[in-house]
């Protein structure tokens, strides 16, 4: 009886212990970093169960705490952060706490030197996906750029796990900007829910979560939905016009990046998108993109199509792909580069110049390739002051020629001119009064007064030096 007492109270002890274990907060993803800014950034992470939360981060400007509601899938945006400046925060959750590091955005149109990574199309393959993650941590990029497929099946809240699992060290102290794949999607409506729930983007003007746009320094970086549906090709297509014409009126953006899933152009088993190179190449080439990131085939593609260039990032993870048997003369005409390999690229923008390196699962490059971009157009000048009108003198009689409205005042050119100043605004900036055309019969009448008098000195000259040569 008595041992049966004893073995009972054990029981009830590793029963409680059991209980207090379970009832710790356990962190599902993350925390992870999300929609960079140069003063603020937003932590995002995933509970077992919903329970509040307090961040505290440190850094310069001292310490700050933000309290959380409670929430499985939480963010907290913290604001008031230095420009180009580092910063280690914690998520605490009752007494468990995790941490991180984060570098904030540099000053908007600063030209300084950044680094981004791209990567695509991991979907099932876990082992190759977290070699590349380890790969790109040691290169310590600003950024990550994501081309979309990041699981298999949109709707599997284990393939997410998955995900986060293999990135969770990486996507700690880096953010990281996804564009959707077709794999991404969930259900017969293509929706992207989970997608949605697990990031958190810019907010752009758009009109879904789906595509965004975001800048860094002197880049331009716009996100795009390539799957085909409802908006992709109508509503999308104006808002990515109206962000490209906005880039190129910005002073501070000197480079214009765009990120999406389907590649316009590939040799690959997929080949280029059609329908995405009839609509949106001509936008990229008339607003001069500098490049066009993608993935879908599972390969490493560089192209180039009227002054635009083309890299295809789908070596991830997932299975390789082939060439395609009969590929489109468009795609062999464009594609200079093409590598069956796990790989990840690695972009460099310095000033003009933009680099960019694919390199391999094991730390071997594939190519690099780089150009400058041309330099960033001068805003147009403002416009001139309006000209004084003219005034006829008091008493004069009709058609009297029409005296300056004051002295110094320079008469208003006939007609506009037909450019710009070609001289950027920072040069000095000068101005010359052009005398009205004497043919227009515009001019003041003490221009022709001085016209006969040169005229009679000229007719004086002349006789002097006949009567000397008599």
């Amino acid at each position: 009886m008595k041992q049966g007492f004893v073995i009972a109270c054990v029981a009830a002890g590793v029963a409680g212990l059991g209980g207090l274990a379970e009832a710790r907060p356990r962190m599902l993803k993350g925390p992870y970093l999300q929609d960079l800014a140069p003063t603020a950034v937003t932590v995002m992470w995933q509970l077992e169960q919903a329970r509040p939360a307090r961040v505290i981060v440190e850094g310069p400007g001292g310490r700050r705490e933000q309290e959380i509601a409670a929430a499985r899938i939480a963010e907290a945006r913290l604001e008031g952060l230095l420009p180009g400046s580092r910063y280690r925060y914690r998520v605490i959750v009752d007494d468990a706490a995790w941490e991180g590091q984060l570098a904030t955005a540099p000053p908007l149109g600063k030209d300084v030197p950044i680094t981004f990574a791209v990567v695509g199309d991991s979907r099932y393959g876990v082992e190759q996906h977290r070699r590349l993650v380890e790969r790109i941590a040691r290169e310590a990029p600003d950024f990550v750029l994501g081309t979309g497929d990041i699981v298999d099946d949109g709707s599997r809240q284990d393939q997410w796990q998955q995900f986060f699992d293999v990135e969770g060290p990486l996507l700690r102290d880096l953010v990281y900007y996804p564009a959707v794949g077709n794999h991404d999607r969930q259900g017969r409506g293509r929706t992207a829910d989970s997608y949605r729930s697990y990031f958190a983007v810019p907010d752009s003007g758009a009109e879904t979560e789906r595509y965004y746009a975001f800048s860094y320094a002197t880049s331009r970086v716009l996100v795009l939905d390539s799957n085909i549906y409802s908006f992709a090709l109508t509503d999308q297509t104006a808002w990515l016009e109206r962000e490209l014409i906005a880039a190129r009126q910005d002073p501070g953006v000197r480079h214009i990046f765009v990120v999406m899933h389907h590649p316009p152009f590939s040799i690959s088993l997929h080949g280029g998108a059609k329908d995405l190179r009839g609509r949106w190449a001509p936008l990229f080439e008339k607003y001069g993109v500098s490049a066009v990131l993608s993935g879908h085939d599972h390969v490493y593609e560089r192209a180039e199509h009227n002054g635009v260039r083309y890299f295809v990032s789908g070596g991830g993870g997932a299975a390789l792909y082939p060439k395609h048997p009969r590929p489109d003369p468009l795609d062999v005409a464009a594609v200079q580069r093409f590598e069956r390999a796990f790989h990840f690229l690695r972009v460099a923008v310095t000033g003009r110049r933009v680099e960019v390196t694919a390199i391999r699962i094991d730390g071997t490059t594939i190519e690099t390739t780089a150009w400058n971009d041309a330099a960033a157009a001068p805003p147009p000048p403002p416009p001139p002051p309006a000209a004084k009108p003219a005034m006829v003198p008091a008493g004069a009689p009709a058609g009297a020629p029409l005296l300056p409205a004051a002295a110094g005042a320079s008469p208003a050119p006939s007609s506009p001119p037909s450019s710009p100043p070609s001289s950027p605004p920072s040069s000095p900036s000068f101005s010359a009064t052009v005398p009205p055309d004497p043919a227009d019969g515009d001019g003041p009448p003490y221009l022709w007064i001085g016209l006969v008098a040169a005229s009679g000195l000229l007719a004086a000259a002349v006789a002097v030096v006949r009567t000397l040569r008599r």
